[in-house]
């Protein structure tokens, strides 16, 4: 059951019928691959995906945040048997967040500084932390919410991309070469229009997630489709299955992802909206990695089960400072030091004048 930012080897590839000749396609940026809105200055700045796993079948969940708007867009995702596509709960990914979040420990800082003299106060900051296209079948079609989705079979790249383009998915650069392997190894792609839930509304802010599930005998997170990206991409994925899941094929040979949680749940200890994905417990791992060559994409994530269930939370390191005690306490002492030598230099310059008289 896959899970991430980006949404699982989903690819952010297209949309939008009826964008104007004289207007340059925005650039493509999203981690799974590229979002292309009907105006120009919409993008994703922030793409989720939660992957559940069970052994045989795979959950994916997935959320797009979008800055700007736009009337319409889309995007292309392969996956390995035929999906059954629902919404899902935008709930989960604030679950996951909290259950995912760094430990915060704190250190005192004790180096004098006169911070209460100008500001009033001790501070405290943070140190780190079979329409057209031959060779291309539709295997269904459904409007869900705010997405437009059709599942298609296809034996062909070629063609695909080609049915892709006549119905209304522009053809990026290279997307019939980066289909091609889901293609050879008979793959299915959804295809997924989104567009206002009401008309004169546009597509802005926080999407409704969308959810696939499918058969799988492993953990898999398509990629190949962010190689026509034109900028960085983020890939933040959470992954429950029974045991921790670490990585064990990346989209580029040496750029490991980063661990940044892992840890047992259960389901009796979450939100209705995940609690569905965990049943009656899991591990939850999650990882994050950032590509910023996105042109060296040649694979997908291949998540296997780790040696151990090894346990691991980040810690962030926030500093309270207690300098200003300290520095109150040396100029107490200077203070009294300063009255003492007054005190001293007034009696020995009173005993010089006694004895001068």
């Amino acid at each position: 059951m896959f899970r991430v930012c980006r949404a699982v080897g989903v690819v952010v590839v297209l949309v939008l019928a009826g964008l104007s000749t004289g207007i340059a396609a925005p650039a493509w940026a999203c981690g799974c691959g590229a979002y292309i809105p009907s105006q120009q200055g919409a993008s994703v700045v922030d793409e989720r995906a939660l992957i559940a796993w069970d052994g045989s079948r795979e959950d994916i969940l997935m959320a797009l945040r979008v800055t700007g708007s736009s009337d319409s867009a889309a995007w292309v995702m392969p996956v390995p048997s035929a999906a059954q596509v629902s919404l899902g709960e935008a709930e989960a990914f604030t679950e996951l967040g909290r259950l995912t979040a760094p430990r915060i420990e704190y250190r005192d800082s004790w180096w004098p500084t006169f911070d209460w003299l100008t500001a009033g106060g001790p501070s405290e900051g943070a140190l780190a932390g079979s329409p057209p296209g031959a060779g291309v079948n539709v295997l269904d079609h459904q409007r869900i919410g705010p997405f437009d989705v059709t599942r298609l079979a296809a034996h062909d790249a070629t063609a695909l991309a080609k049915w892709l383009t006549d119905n209304g998915f522009p053809q990026p650069d290279g997307i019939d070469a980066n289909l091609a392997p889901y293609v050879a190894d008979q793959w299915e792609t959804v295809a997924v229009k989104l567009a206002p839930a009401a008309d004169g509304e546009s597509l802005t802010g926080d999407l409704q997630p969308l959810r696939l599930s499918f058969a799988s005998d492993r953990v898999i997170y398509p990629m190949r489709l962010s190689r026509s990206a034109s900028t960085p991409q983020t890939v933040d994925l959470y992954v429950l299955a029974e045991h921790r899941m670490d990585p064990t094929s990346l989209p580029v040979t040496g750029n490991a992802p980063t661990l940044e949680f892992a840890g047992r749940i259960e389901g009796t200890d979450v939100s209705p909206a995940l609690a569905d994905f965990v049943s009656d417990g899991a591990f939850l791992t999650r990882w994050n990695n950032v590509i910023l060559e996105p042109e060296m994409i040649d694979g997908d994530y291949i998540f296997a089960q780790a040696d151990a269930d090894t346990a691991y939370q980040r810690v962030v390191y926030r500093t309270r400072n207690r300098g200003d005690l300290t520095g109150l306490t040396l100029l107490v002492l200077v203070g009294c030091f300063g009255i003492g030598l007054t005190v001293l230099l007034v009696r020995r310059s009173a005993n010089r004048g006694g004895l001068a008289s």
